[in-house]
């Protein structure tokens, strides 16, 4: 009889949203690191990106659609607003590059287009019974056949298994000099980061209080986290992020105006 008593309420408190473990595990390593973590077999679903017809913030998209979680993404250009990256949200391509003849005609002259076209991306794939596969790839590598891209956001570069700065676009050399680098992936930056895991996902964020360069949050997200795949997202002044009271922008609560975000839906 006590072990039928144990036994209900065992199963009484974990169904208690009281014990119930969190969607999103959160925590943060020292001053500067958060990091986010999500099992992608219970909640895969509820990831996805997001696209605003104009310039906003992760707190003002946060506010308005009562997402679980909000965080920058994809590069944006500054001149006009428009989105720089490839996005495709439920199998519709919402935003390409391409439609912004300035950028192409300015990575044409700095040969660079095929490179910057090509970066990497957050992939979530699907079957035709809805199985969801997450992925990072380059946006030019061949997808599955037996999946279709339900959800695509681009950014870069990859940092996991490999990094390749130049395959990207993000630093052109010269004689072994670096020539040219955007996004000052050289250059210790607030970042923002995503990384995959077994069944898990995560979202990694440095602040001003432990800014990192590209070789640096590649070597920590291999290091410390042990990820098997990882991208880099916008950085710099577009690090921001929001989850329940925590709102996080590059200078402190501070956060820059951006055109794409990931979202994890209630």
């Amino acid at each position: 009889m006590k072990k039928i008593i144990v036994l209900i309420l065992l199963l009484i408190f974990s169904l208690s949203p009281v014990f119930a473990k969190e969607k999103i595990e959160m925590t943060q390593d020292g001053p500067g690191i958060y990091i986010f973590k999500i099992d992608t077999k219970k909640y895969g679903s509820k990831i996805k990106p997001y696209v605003s017809k104009t310039l906003t913030t992760p707190q003002k998209i946060y506010d308005d659609k009562c997402f679980d979680l909000v965080v920058n993404a994809g590069y944006f250009d500054v001149k006009n607003g428009k989105s720089v990256s490839y996005i495709v949200i439920d199998n519709e391509l919402i935003s390409d590059p391409k439609d912004n003849p300035e950028l192409i005609e300015s990575l044409k002259q700095e040969e660079r287009l095929e490179k910057v076209l090509s970066r990497g991306e957050l992939r979530i794939l699907e079957t035709k019974r809805h199985k969801l596969k997450f992925d990072i790839a380059y946006h030019n590598e061949p997808i599955e056949k037996k999946y279709k891209a339900k959800h695509v956001l681009q950014a870069g570069p990859i940092l996991l298994p490999q990094m390749d700065l130049a395959q990207e676009g993000f630093v052109v050399y010269d004689e072994d000099m670096v020539k040219f680098q955007s996004a000052d992936i050289l250059k210790r930056r607030e970042r923002t980061a995503i990384g995959l895991k077994g069944k898990y996902f995560y979202i990694v964020i440095f602040t001003k209080d432990n800014k990192v360069d590209a070789k640096e949050m590649r070597d920590y997200l291999l290091e410390k986290l042990k990820l098997d795949k990882a991208l880099a997202f916008d950085g710099g002044l577009s690090t921001a992020i929001n989850y329940k009271n925590i709102s996080i922008g590059s200078l402190g609560k501070y956060q820059r105006r951006v055109k794409s975000f990931l979202i994890i839906e209630r």
